[in-house]
């Protein structure tokens, strides 16, 4: 019984994760890249990063899903998976901001540097919300021991 409770969080196949790990890391470094080079140069342009995020925002994130449903998870592109999508990378803005806050205002370092050390941690968020959006499950099951199941 014990066995069984710490199995969890059994990963899926070994193969397929990998694979579409090492495709989101693809796409993510394509938008990363975008994104970062919106915010150095507008930063540099004289711009701050609460107009810039929001700029990024309205163009990375279509391009993103594009790329994410085409390319990572191989799936058919649907406004339902598309609105999800944009509520996923949302839900990580309030953490974005926070962080971009506390880089810039709060420890007083370059946008440059910020953007680069905001986007690294962002990396696990948007992976898991990006699955959630065009798969609808997160990147592993849940597999409950037999006694949590409701008869």
């Amino acid at each position: 019984m014990v066995k069984t409770m710490f199995r969890a969080l059994r990963p899926l196949d070994f193969k397929t994760v990998m694979g579409r790990t090492t495709r989101y890391t693809l796409v993510g470094a394509v938008c990363a890249v975008a994104s970062n080079v919106v915010m150095i140069l507008g930063s540099l342009a004289g711009s701050n990063y609460i107009s810039l995020s929001i700029i990024i925002y309205l163009v990375v994130t279509p391009f993103g899903y594009l790329l994410h449903a085409r390319f990572t998870f191989g799936t058919n592109r649907s406004w339902r998976d598309f609105f999800r999508f944009i509520a996923g990378v949302a839900s990580g803005v309030p953490v974005y901001f926070s962080l971009m806050a506390l880089f810039c205002s709060g420890l007083h370092l370059p946008i440059a540097v910020a953007s680069l050390v905001t986007t690294a941690v962002l990396y696990a968020w948007n992976y898991a919300s990006a699955h959630w959006a065009l798969r609808c499950r997160l990147p592993f099951r849940l597999d409950f021991p037999e006694f949590w199941h409701v008869r």
